[in-house]
């Protein structure tokens, strides 16, 4: 039995979307208003969270959703904080000791004269930019001398867990070994970065769309002099 009444927009209200949507399956195979099945959905729900009856179920939720909005303000805040110091978005499900990193590498022309460069960002938000040049290669050497770089860098600085983000598939298939090259250089500079990945007790690398991997990218568009 149902303490207190309510109208079925206010039933409406107070049920998950999941809740509306069972509520109308369960009204037409049992032959009930739809008013009736979501009393009963939200009762068992009442029950399941250890509240008395659909009323307190209503405050429980509601205070369950002010939470959220709290919290999604202080994630806002915190957002327009790491804007304003220059730090990178952290990507989700990352160990709050873990360094983060992104690299790219260009070549102007295609084989040409390369630009690489990487980013390093701390736990605590600092953040590192380093940049260098060979004198001549294509868009691959120019990939793969930003992902050394990065790893060179992160072990100078004595980073144990790292997570390494990139926008080019070739190398990330590569060090990754979803797609294994047999080209000799290709084999040399994978390699190279499995020997380099040997130093940190866990290592990612990601690839990321280049409009994410934008700060890394401008640093490549530098001219060297």
């Amino acid at each position: 039995m149902i303490d207190t009444p309510f109208t079925y927009a206010q039933l409406v209200g107070i049920a998950t979307r999941a809740e509306r949507k069972f509520a109308l399956r369960q009204a037409k195979r049992q032959q009930i208003s739809a008013l009736q099945a979501l009393e009963g959905i939200l009762q068992l729900g009442a029950t399941k969270a250890d509240v008395g009856n659909i009323a307190q179920l209503a405050v429980l939720r509601q205070q369950q959703a002010n939470e959220q909005q709290v919290l999604h303000a202080a994630r806002q805040t915190e957002k327009a904080a790491d804007r304003k110091n220059g730090r990178i978005k952290t990507a989700p499900n990352v160990s709050e000791h873990a360094w983060l990193a992104w690299f790219d590498g260009s070549a102007v022309p295609n084989p040409g004269k390369c630009r690489f460069a990487c980013i390093l960002q701390a736990p605590h938000g600092q953040v590192f930019e380093y940049a260098e040049h060979l004198e001549y290669g294509d868009s691959c050497d120019a990939e793969f001398s930003g992902l050394i770089l990065t790893l060179k860098q992160a072990h100078k600085h004595a980073v144990s867990q790292l997570l390494i983000h990139g926008d080019s598939q070739v190398v990330i298939d590569e060090v990754n070994q979803r797609k294994k090259s047999s080209l000799p250089r290709m084999i040399e500079y994978r390699q190279q970065v499995q020997a380099l990945c040997q130093f940190f007790e866990t290592i990612q690398i990601k690839w990321i769309p280049r409009h994410k991997n934008s700060r890394a990218d401008a640093l490549t568009q530098h001219t060297t002099s």
